[in-house]
């Protein structure tokens, strides 16, 4: 299913960018994604009844995402037609990705032990986007006392690990190998 929404996030992707409203559709797309993230469960249970004709699947899109601008509420009506509403969240994820590589940029999350400050996440903004050579980095951070002391990030599928627990685990397997 994933090849399935990787298409649609394509499509939708292409003619945001054609019709140059590529901003717009992340946004409302992202609304759209927030809202249904709770209820993957009830659009797979709309998609596969097989009581439910298409035109009440697509009543039900006009209903709730009736205010979509044209382009999304039409991608939404042909997830209707084919059984496919509950792929939503992974067209999102994918849609992302494509915008996200179009403009170089991409999230981060930064765990350490302790808040960090507004100084100390600039110096680690700088060295991602120094190591990933990305044009924008939006970072979230997250407190994971696990680390002992400091920091891990992850930027898509990299994982920079600066922290002492790294470190440990390092020293702990030079001893195994020199036993």
């Amino acid at each position: 299913m994933a090849n399935v929404a990787n298409k649609y996030a394509k499509a939708l992707f292409d003619v945001s960018l054609k019709k140059e409203n590529l901003d717009l559709m992340y946004e409302e797309l992202e609304v759209v994604n927030h809202a249904t993230q709770d209820y993957t469960k009830d659009l797979k249970a709309i998609d596969s009844n097989p009581n439910q004709p298409a035109s009440q699947r697509r009543q039900f899109v006009e209903h709730v995402f009736g205010e979509a601008n044209g382009y999304l509420k039409n991608m939404l009506m042909i997830l209707a037609n084919n059984r496919h509403l509950e792929l939503i969240n992974s067209i999102f994820k994918e849609f992302k990705s494509l915008y996200n590589e179009h403009y170089n940029q991409d999230s981060a999350i930064v765990e350490s032990v302790y808040q960090l400050s507004d100084e100390e996440l600039e110096r680690i903004k700088a060295l991602i986007i120094n190591k990933t050579k990305l044009a924008q980095v939006h970072i979230t951070t997250k407190i994971n006392p696990n680390l002992i002391g400091g920091f891990r990030v992850k930027v898509g599928t990299t994982v920079l690990d600066g922290s002492v627990r790294k470190d440990l685990e390092q020293i702990e397997r030079k001893f195994k190998r020199v036993n």
